[in-house]
Parts: C-alpha cells; structure tokens; sequence
C-alpha cells in the first residue's frame, strides 16, 4: 500500500474557513435541509484558495443528564430567523432523544471528490485508537447518506427517529422518510 498524500493534523485557526465551507457544502444534499432552512442553499459563501479535504470532531462526553421538558417538550433555545421553527424543533428533539444514550461522539466529513481514496477510514482507524487507548466506545449520530458507512466499520445501532419530511413539505414534492441514527461501536 502506497504512503497517503495527505496528512491528518489538529486544526489551526487559518483552516476554520475552510472548514465551514466543507461542513457547508457537505449540507447541500441532506434533503431535510431543503425544509429546515427558510432559504436553502444559500450561496453566499466564500470558496477558499487552500485545500481542506476532510474533518473530525473527536469529543468524549460523559453520561447525558435528562434534557429539561417543558409539556413533554424538550427546550428549544431561540431560533435564528433563517430556521423553519417547526423542522428545527423536531431536529432538537430528535437528537436529544438519541443523545440519552451518548458517552462519545465523533463525527466527520470528507469532501466529496475525495471520497472513496482511504481517507474516511484513516480518520476512522485514528478514531478507534484513541477510544481503544482511552477504554471507551465511539457514538456517532448518522445521517442516511453516511449510515452505511458507519456499519460497515462495526457499529451497532442504538436508537433512530425518523422524520415524515412530508408534514413540511408542499404537496407532492417526493419527500418522505428522513432517518436519524444513533450507532455505537466498542473496543
């Protein structure tokens, strides 16, 4: 196996532009997006000159406590005008449902022309040793378009919910089911 031409590397201050790009246009195709947000895509972004080809978020969470409930409801904090309140409450709710069982998270992303080239699973063999080293599982909260990864590397379902798109969406536009997925992998 040839030596990758890349190499993974805490961030620095000068890639957090690039990396709000990636995350950005790693968003455009997540159908709930084109609903949870009153102007999707919005393309007033700032392509950038320098190459960040992937990213990972590497956290280590403790037991979550109860989410405080208003009426059976959990708590939304004030919601940006760009946010269909509804779609976004719904998204709250859905990962705190999931995250009751959550004792590390670790997500990431990699540009999409860059895909399939080892990338993904070098961050996910860095992942796996640092939970390995600190005795702990890895949670992560899966979109459908990145479950299927996730599985293939072991992971074991926790918990999902799943969205009917359909309560926000216009009349006969394709939308259905939206799952959200909770997986958890042990050393």
């Amino acid at each position: 196996m040839t030596a990758p031409n890349y190499t993974i590397r805490p961030v620095e201050l000068s890639d957090i532009p690039a990396l709000g790009d990636l995350l950005y246009t790693s968003k455009l195709a997540l159908t709930i997006n084109r609903l949870l947000f009153r102007n999707w895509p919005n393309e007033a972004v700032q392509r950038q000159n320098y190459l960040v080809i992937g990213h990972l978020a590497l956290n280590r969470h403790r037991p979550v406590e109860k989410l405080e409930q208003s009426h059976g409801r959990t708590k939304t904090p004030d919601l940006p005008d760009f946010f269909a309140p509804e779609v976004a409450t719904a998204v709250l709710e859905a990962v705190a449902t999931i995250k009751e069982e959550v004792r590390t998270t670790d997500r990431y992303v990699v540009k999409s022309e860059y895909r399939h080239r080892g990338i993904g699973k070098n961050l996910m063999d860095y992942v796996f040793n640092k939970a390995r080293s600190a005795g702990v599982p890895v949670v992560v909260n899966a979109e459908p378009q990145i479950y299927g990864f996730f599985k293939t590397y072991g992971f074991q379902d926790t918990k999902h919910v799943d969205f009917d798109l359909i309560q926000w969406a216009p009349p006969h536009s394709g939308f259905g089911i939206f799952r959200l997925a909770g997986l958890i992998w042990h050393p």
